[in-house]
């Protein structure tokens, strides 16, 4: 079964485009290798031109204090309290002014006072607000309208929405269709809501909108038609988003439809689904028919020969997938075949075919999809066998030619152990301060520095304005200007109304700026820190690795504290350092294995059934509950309160280190469990600590003690003696159930709630090998 899971999710990412020739790029010899320092954008030094967050004041204005209580009135449904508030001139001459006559009309208009909400609504709009309002109004117009029966006039406002750009234009197309119907025009509603079935698939309203289309006039479904295009569109959009089921039942009308070639794609995808959907046998038997003389022969091979596979005929498998490589060299379906057999025979732990098969697909198909993972493997392999200069030469021409790969500092620094090894130290040097410059603060990053003797390669990344003194460090220009910064219009809004911890109208706002007037690293920074303020710690760390992804290289630990914090935060730091000192245990470690478990979420439970801060199974919590002596009788509670998760995982952790004698070794356990380490020292005896991470067989392990080991180090420069964050008083919050939130508005709707609201981080998963 697990073999199964691991080809279907190597082939659910590459289906769409396969069979098509591969460019003569593809084909041509490697160009010559050029290693550089990657160029980042430098930042400014002001945190407040790296996002909206406002600065902390010790009050707000009396206006703006009472707009902030009025929302949260309305958010508990009591319109009656809101609106002699929102009323006052203080409130609606306050920086959020036309916040309050929004909230204004949306009172009005909840109370049944129609034709005011209406008024209010329409005084808002003709005075063109900045940002997410010059859209919600129309929006409450409108919807005035339909509560008066008036759908004539919602119907124009909803007609004229759908032509600008929109936060959210299938839930206005769904409102039009509506107001459509309840006009008598049955056409128009039956038009939008097709525009929402077929242009927005992925949306939770396509299945109502489809459900309504039952019920009005369409166009039939035929050969050739407007419809049937639409239909096959929609189908292969779900397939391509690997939502298999949805894609199946798609296809499945149009079986009997398709003419010519439609119908060899229509039968392969039905057949492709029923592989996904575990359905071997069915998957073989539907792609039959294509295996010799059709358009798609290869695509068809392909999958009749995964399918003999699950079904237990390996040799077939072989025959089958070695022809696919052999016949079809232009179409990526042959590189495809080889990717699937030389993962088939790292699962029956040939690695010398399998290092043959990864080299054939290299050489064929060397800027290919698999082109990374194969030139990590031979490369890997090389080096574990002292070809050096094999290693060295694969390993420089893939970082040259995928400069954002993830591969990429793994290449450069086994690169430079490889010179290392062949007595070359100039290029061995050159190599790790390449890894260092971009990587700095990672895990190779600091591998690097080390084999540099510990000095690191200084870079101006965050700057205020071009300084004349001093030599310009690596990679700097002092003719640069100063960092340009790019801030949306509605600015000063997000701004003020996150100081009233308004989330979900701040959020609002920046995706109408991100819809509007495009994205930029500030939007995605505020909303990562919206995300740490309301709990979902896990979902900020990714947007400000996304806006900032300069944290990494050398400079990069220089960005404000404040945006550090979210990248790395932490709670529980009292807790966390006693515990740690009661066992000899690295705190800032213990800080980033907890960060990688749980986020800091005190009561959350894996799939895996391990629970709290340090994921705990029941069985370890038992026995540690009972060796420290914490209860006499056991309880799930233990486990999921933060102070006895602590005390029994530091122990548990300090006795793994103890067990098998270094910190790395312990997290591998952690991770893949006790009897896999033994076994993986046993194969190994004696080879050097990253050598030995970095030949772990679980990718899921080996990323897990990397990013653990690299991460601590980030939380010692952030948290540690003589750093300018104090992590005590200004700890994180976890989105934990039994700790009371903040009380915080929600959504202008003052009904829907946010779509991270209790939103868990992800659960610890199963280790699976190498593949």
């Amino acid at each position: 079964m697990m073999r199964s899971r691991l080809f279907a999710v190597a082939l659910a990412t590459t289906l769409l485009g396969h069979g098509a020739a591969l460019p003569q790029a593809q084909r041509a010899d490697a160009a010559d290798v050029q290693l550089k320092a990657t160029d980042h954008p430098r930042l400014p030094a002001d945190v407040s031109k790296l996002w909206m967050v406002p600065p902390r004041t010790s009050g707000r204005p009396a206006g703006l204090a009472e707009l902030a209580t009025a929302v949260k009135l309305e958010v508990d449904a009591d319109f009656a309290r809101a609106l002699p508030i929102l009323s006052t001139p203080a409130v609606q001459q306050s920086p959020l002014g036309p916040y309050a006559e929004y909230y204004k009309g949306l009172a009005e208009l909840r109370l049944g006072r129609t034709n005011d909400a209406k008024r209010t609504f329409q005084a808002l709009a003709s005075k063109e607000p900045t940002g997410y309002l010059a859209e919600a109004a129309p929006l409450r117009e409108a919807e005035s309208d339909e509560a008066l029966g008036d759908h004539a006039a919602a119907l124009d406002i909803y007609e004229r929405l759908v032509k600008t750009k929109l936060t959210a234009p299938d839930d206005v197309l769904m409102r039009l269709a509506r107001a459509a119907k309840a006009a008598g025009n049955s056409e128009q509603a039956s038009d939008a809501y097709s525009r929402v079935v077929y242009e927005f698939p992925f949306s939770d309203l396509a299945i109502a909108a489809g459900a309504e289309l039952e019920n009005l006039p369409i166009a039939p479904l035929v050969p050739g038609s407007n419809r049937y295009r639409l239909e096959l569109g929609r189908a292969e959009r779900l397939f391509g988003a690997k939502r298999y089921p949805q894609a199946r039942a798609a296809f499945e009308p149009l079986r009997s439809l398709a003419q010519g070639d439609e119908r060899e794609l229509v039968n392969l995808r039905l057949a492709e689904c029923d592989y996904f959907l575990k359905r071997p046998r069915n998957a073989r038997d539907g792609v039959r028919p294509y295996i010799e003389n059709a358009s798609r022969q290869g695509e068809a091979l392909f999958f009749y020969a995964v399918a003999t596979r699950e079904l237990g005929d390996v040799s077939e498998y072989q025959r089958i997938i070695r022809q696919l490589a052999d016949e079809f060299t232009t179409q990526s379906w042959a590189e495809e075949a080889l990717n699937n057999l030389a993962t088939q025979y790292l699962v029956q732990d040939d690695d010398e075919q399998a290092d043959r098969t990864f080299r054939e697909m290299l050489e064929k198909f060397p800027l290919g999809h698999y082109a990374e993972r194969a030139s990590w493997k031979v490369g890997w392999w090389a080096y574990k066998n002292a070809n050096y200069a094999d290693t060295a030469r694969v390993f420089e021409t893939a970082a040259s030619r995928f400069a954002r790969s993830d591969y990429r500092p793994s290449w450069l620094y086994w690169a430079a152990r490889a010179h290392d090894a062949l007595k070359e130290p100039a290029l061995a040097e050159a190599r790790y301060t390449l890894v260092a410059t971009d990587y700095l603060n990672s895990y190779y990053g600091r591998l690097a520095v080390q084999r540099l003797g510990g000095t690191a390669p200084q870079r101006r990344l965050i700057v205020d304005a071009p300084s004349s003194s001093a030599p310009a460090p690596v990679g700097d220009n002092r003719d640069e200007p100063a960092p340009a910064v790019k801030l949306p219009p509605n600015e000063s809004t997000v701004r003020a109304l996150l100081a009233l911890d308004l989330y979900d109208q701040a959020l609002d706002e920046l995706r109408y700026a991100q819809k509007i007037w495009g994205d930029s690293p500030a939007i995605q920074a505020t909303v990562g820190w919206i995300h740490n303020r309301r709990g979902d710690l896990r979902a900020g760390i990714n947007a400000i690795k996304r806006a900032y992804p300069q944290y990494m290289a050398a400079g990069g630990e220089k960005l404000p504290s404040p945006i550090l914090k979210v990248l790395f935060p932490v709670d529980y730091w009292p807790l966390i350092r006693r515990y740690s000192a009661e066992h000899d245990l690295d705190p800032y470690m213990m800080a980033a294995l907890i960060a990688q478990e749980s986020t800091f979420t005190a009561d959350v439970k894996s799939a895996a059934n391990a629970y709290g801060l340090m994921q705990l199974l029941p069985s370890t919590g038992r026995q540690y509950a009972k060796s420290l002596h914490l209860t006499r009788r056991f309880s799930i509670g233990l486990l999921t309160t933060a102070d006895s998760n602590l005390k029994m995982g530091t122990a548990y952790f300090a006795d793994l280190i103890r067990q098998f004698g270094a910190a790395h070794l312990a997290l591998a356990t952690y991770n893949a469990g006790p009897n896999r380490v033994a076994r993986w020292m046993s194969e190994r005896p004696g080879i050097d600590r990253d050598e030995f991470i970095d030949d772990i067989p679980f990718p899921e392990t080996q990323g897990y003690v990397k990013k653990i080991l690299g991460t601590a180090e980030d939380y010692r420069h952030l948290y540690g003696p003589g750093a300018s964050s104090a992590a005590d008083d200004d700890d994180a919050r976890p989105a934990v159930s039994h700790q009371s939130a903040p009380a915080t508005a929600k959504k202008a709707s003052a009904t829907t709630t946010s779509p991270n609201a209790g939103k868990k981080p992800a659960a610890k998963s199963k280790a699976r090998p190498v593949k």
